[in-house]
């Protein structure tokens, strides 16, 4: 997500009354999960440096109420760091370089080079072995812990996310102007968004419609990969016979590049759709009919078309039929992970009080504090029915505070009905859920080649869809991807899997 290009970090360090420290510091040793280090909360609160990326065009406060109480409730003192979440994975490459790291962060991709030569290195404390002895900690999946390893161990605390987030978002009032139902099937996806770019879903006299949004999410096209399981393609990788292959070597790959080349050659997707870093803004401008990723943008994308069309409602579909039924593309379960330096936390007992901050905000009341804010603030509960704030600067205060989350399994499902389906769809994707298999594996050519490899592929890919090369063209590419080191990821993948199914 990329919703914003400021480029000046903000710096949150909230500073409470020497009266308010000593209440809130007591009330959280009252309130220490047991089991863990309960020492540090009888040496003050822990003094927290982090750094987050931001998703919100502003930063929450320094003031913040939601802040202050999660402080009180985890015996801390936060000095947060916030980074564009457009620019934050150079700048965490960059500040990992100089060796001048706050206290934790987080890595988005924990299985970025700069990442996986750091830990190897020994830059990070190995969370793995403490985390039993932490009541929260202690239940997280074996699976997602396994996703984020390197070399079999555990560098970092996971941020928990549901498995499989991936279906559509389409505007069910255009569906309604055009008398059609929701797509079930590849064929029906098709018409559907044919009707949206030629039919005059928005009733305006004009064809200037689309049928789907597409833009470029960290260079790679919004909603392929999802039509490529819907196609019956893999996720990432795909194992047959023993044996794991990249997606791009599939045939299901193929026919997914000509799905889209389809799209584009008939006007069906937005024809600039390369020089789009984010193709929900497409959406979210009213242009298109149909956006596909992770659920939990429809609401965001709905209050922002209502903006400009008061009429406009998203509803959302997870289930596409294809060759092999009905398939959602998995996650890896996580987004992102803390992780804690060496440089900066220099003895085992500040390790654990880390982990009994990461084991606390874990907790049911810290959980929802999180997602909702403070009820009579931030909320509130009429009949049992959430209602958020409309007030901007008491809304601005609970901004990007999900970052801060690690478990959400006691997350209380509030909000609207679109809200509520994303919830139910969540639940739903994970019994139709397909799995990248080579998630755990590192392929030292990858982490040392990764971004020159993909990039290959993912330019390609553009080129065939707008036309620019052929079939021919395509195996080109493939060609050179192998010969630049493709061929050697594949085997060490291989020769990974292998290895771990001897254990």
């Amino acid at each position: 997500m990329k919703r914003r290009q400021s480029q000046s970090w903000v710096k949150t360090g909230t500073l409470l009354a020497a009266a308010t420290l000593a209440i809130t510091a007591c009330g959280a040793k009252e309130e220490a999960p047991q089991g863990t280090n309960t020492a540090a909360s009888n040496q003050g609160p822990l003094q927290l440096s982090m750094m987050l990326p931001s998703y919100s065009p502003e930063v929450m406060p320094q003031d913040s109420s939601v802040l202050k109480e999660l402080e009180g409730k985890t015996n801390t003192k936060l000095a947060v760091t916030w980074v564009p979440s457009s620019s934050y994975t150079d700048k965490l490459s960059a500040t990992v370089a100089s060796g001048e790291l706050p206290k934790t962060f987080v890595a988005l991709e924990p299985k970025a080079s700069f990442i996986i030569n750091a830990s190897r290195t020994g830059m990070f404390w190995e969370v793995g072995p403490y985390l039993k002895d932490y009541p929260n900690l202690s239940k997280m999946s074996d699976i997602v812990l396994k996703n984020i390893s390197v070399d079999g161990k555990i560098y970092g605390v996971y941020r928990e996310r549901d498995l499989s987030r991936f279906g559509l978002m389409m505007r069910q009032d255009w569906l309604t102007n055009l008398g059609i139902q929701a797509p079930k099937n590849l064929d029906e996806l098709y018409n559907v968004l044919k009707a949206f770019a030629t039919g005059d879903p928005d009733k305006n006299g004009k064809q200037d419609t689309i049928g789907l949004a597409v833009g470029m999410q960290g260079g790679v096209i919004a909603g392929f990969k999802d039509i490529l399981v819907y196609n019956g393609g893999p996720n990432e990788w795909e194992l047959k016979d023993g044996k794991l292959t990249p997606a791009h070597l599939t045939d299901a790959y193929m026919t997914t590049l000509k799905f889209y080349k389809k799209l584009y050659d008939e006007k069906i997707i937005n024809q600039d759709f390369a020089l789009i870093p984010d193709g929900r803004a497409v959406m979210s401008k009213g242009q298109a009919g149909l956006w596909i990723d992770n659920m939990f943008d429809g609401k965001g994308i709905e209050d922002n078309i209502k903006k400009i069309d008061p009429n406009a409602k998203i509803t959302l579909v997870n289930r596409i039929s294809g060759p092999k039924g009905e398939r959602a593309r998995a996650g890896a379960g996580y987004l992102g992970m803390y992780m804690i330096p060496k440089t900066s936390v220099k003895t085992e007992a500040e390790l654990k009080q880390i982990l009994t901050y990461f084991d606390r905000i874990s907790e049911k009341d810290t959980q929802n504090l999180m997602k909702y804010g403070i009820e009579g603030k931030q909320y509130t509960l009429e009949n049992g029915a959430y209602k958020a704030t409309t007030d901007p600067k008491i809304k601005a205060e609970i901004n990007d505070s999900s970052q801060f989350m690690v478990m959400q399994n006691q997350v209380v499902s509030y909000g609207t009905e679109l809200e509520k389906l994303t919830t139910k769809l969540f639940q739903d994707n994970a019994t139709i859920a397909v799995a990248n298999p080579a998630a755990p594996l590192i392929s030292n050519t990858e982490v040392e080649k990764g971004k020159e490899l993909s990039k290959i592929i993912e330019d390609a890919t553009v080129k065939f869809i707008m036309g620019s090369i052929d079939e021919a063209g395509w195996k080109q590419a493939v060609e050179k991807w192998t010969q630049a080191g493709g061929s050697k990821v594949i085997e060490e993948i291989n020769a990974e899997y292998a290895k771990n199914q001897k254990k």
